[in-house]
């Protein structure tokens, strides 16, 4: 059977944050509910297409998803179960903001069946919190990691933020120091440098940033201070515990199937790339026309909008999303898209000792939620797992279905050839272990040098690709390759 992993957004924060270039804005209760209602609907009809897949991982991203009430995030993750064949170990993966969380909702969502969750905190330092317009604290930051402990997840993965306005190499090291200090440590951590994107606050600022040797240092000292930690680096900018890298984004960084839902979600099938549309009221009217009066929603959008001030932005090529973990690609230096970020690994359930007694409950009521999943009647849907995928009945597509489905789509592509192998080189390259060369021979027939003639040898001499093997060669960045790495990737472009 296929696999394929699901990104689900949810465009919607208490704040804009300075740096966000991403497809996500405030909005009022209403507002969210439609979305929320229309996301669902999407949910339902794009599984038909999919009735051949299993589901590897999920993650919910955004935006906040944590500013959503937790009720309607968690049906919404109910949808996905009932309507699409799960792996039993399947990843479950939400970002979570330390200024949205509780720890009702916590415990809420451990129920509902994730089992993995990353806390954004980007600084320890409240002053470099403050520039960045973010809407915690590092004491927000402390709590909502003890809750989510203490709420029965063992997965947990930390989001820092390096070369930020005010920062200096001592605060940002005491901010490494202060989530190693961390009791029990995140098994995961992503380390990403600021990029100032067109677009953003930032970008019409005069910003006091780090200067380039400072920038340097911080990314070196990241490597040797988590590595000492027991960390290792297995992608560019992530760093994991034995065992716990993240499942999801290893699927963008190895060119797997992904499928994405909601607003602006990029999606990559069989190498066929498109990413949905990104106007919020013309995607609700869209999913929604059928069973909603569609002027009142959009008037209703548009005034949230406009009473919050901000505008949903529209991505072109696809949902950017930097340190959340977010699906995207990103332009490199030769304007090639590059996964930035993925971002989950595969939770191991652990019972922890604080409040043993609720953790279990709950833990007990996860097993059961699962197995009502699957084998009971679903109350919303009036049909269970197994009678929407494995008769087909409920997924069977009508006309009007399968006609919203392809309207969501913008800029379909079939990837040519030329493009799928340069992007097996530069996203298998951000990755420590590399790229093979027989994997690559398996997929297109054709070896390394005859497709890029010179390209290894140039830069095993410049140091900065490592090169293993006889019949078949492995590459893979050195640590100087690491610091250059755009420089590489640009000459594996055709």
């Amino acid at each position: 059977m296929k696999s394929i992993s699901i990104y689900i957004h949810i465009p919607f924060c208490v704040k804009k944050c300075q740096y966000c270039d991403f497809l996500s804005a405030p909005a009022d209760s209403r507002t969210q509910e439609v979305y929320l209602r229309a996301l669902k609907q999407e949910i339902r009809e794009q599984a038909a297409r999919y009735r051949e897949y299993e589901v590897q991982t999920v993650f919910i991203g955004g935006g906040t998803p944590t500013a959503v009430p937790c009720e309607n995030l968690c049906e919404v993750l109910k949808t996905v179960f009932s309507f699409y064949r799960m792996n039993p170990h399947a990843e479950i993966s939400m970002e979570a903001n330390p200024g949205t969380v509780t720890k009702e909702a916590l415990l809420s969502y451990r129920k509902a069946g994730i089992n993995r969750i990353s806390i954004g905190l980007q600084s320890a330092n409240d002053g470099e919190l403050k520039a960045l317009g973010r809407i915690h604290t590092c004491a927000d930051f402390l709590k909502a990691y003890e809750m989510a402990v203490e709420a029965g997840f063992t997965n947990i993965n930390v989001d820092l933020m390096s070369a930020i306005p005010e920062q200096t190499l001592k605060s940002y090291q005491e901010t490494l120091q202060k989530v190693l200090a961390l009791q029990p440590q995140p098994v995961h951590i992503s380390a990403y440098s600021l990029i100032v994107e067109e677009g953003t606050p930032f970008y019409e600022q005069e910003l006091n940033l780090p200067d380039e040797e400072t920038e340097r240092r911080m990314y070196e000292i990241t490597d040797d201070i988590l590595r000492n930690a027991g960390y290792h680096r297995y992608e560019i900018s992530n760093y994991a515990k034995a065992g716990k890298e993240c499942v999801h984004n290893k699927v963008y960084w190895q060119r797997g199937n992904y499928l994405g839902l909601g607003i602006g979600s990029a999606s990559l099938i069989q190498n066929v790339r498109f990413h949905n549309m990104t106007d919020i009221s013309s995607y609700v009217n869209l999913m929604l026309g059928e069973n909603s009066t569609g002027n009142e929603i959009e008037n209703e959008i548009e005034n949230a909008s406009k009473e919050h001030g901000e505008k949903f932005q529209v991505e072109k090529d696809c949902l950017k999303k930097s340190n959340t973990e977010k699906d995207c690609l990103k332009k490199n230096n030769a304007g090639k898209n590059y996964l930035k970020k993925e971002n989950a690994e595969k939770e191991q359930e652990e019972k922890l000792t604080a409040e043993k007694e609720q953790v279990e409950k709950v833990n007990a009521e996860i097993e059961n939620v699962k197995k009502d999943n699957i084998e009971k009647n679903s109350a919303e849907e009036g049909n269970t797992e197994k009678n929407n995928i494995e008769s087909g009945n409920a997924a069977c597509p009508d006309k009007n279905m399968i006609g919203r489905v392809k309207k969501l789509r913008e800029e379909v592509q079939e990837l040519p050839i030329e493009e799928q192998m340069e992007e097996f080189m530069f996203l298998g390259l951000r990755m420590m272990e590399g790229v093979s060369e027989r994997s690559f021979f398996e997929n297109f027939g054709r070896r390394f040098e005859e497709v890029f003639p010179g390209v290894i040898e140039k830069h095993e001499k410049l140091g900065l690709l490592e090169v293993t093997g006889e019949e078949f060669v492995h590459l893979k960045l050195t640590s100087h390759g690491i610091d250059v790495s755009n420089q590489v990737f640009v000459d594996f472009m055709l």
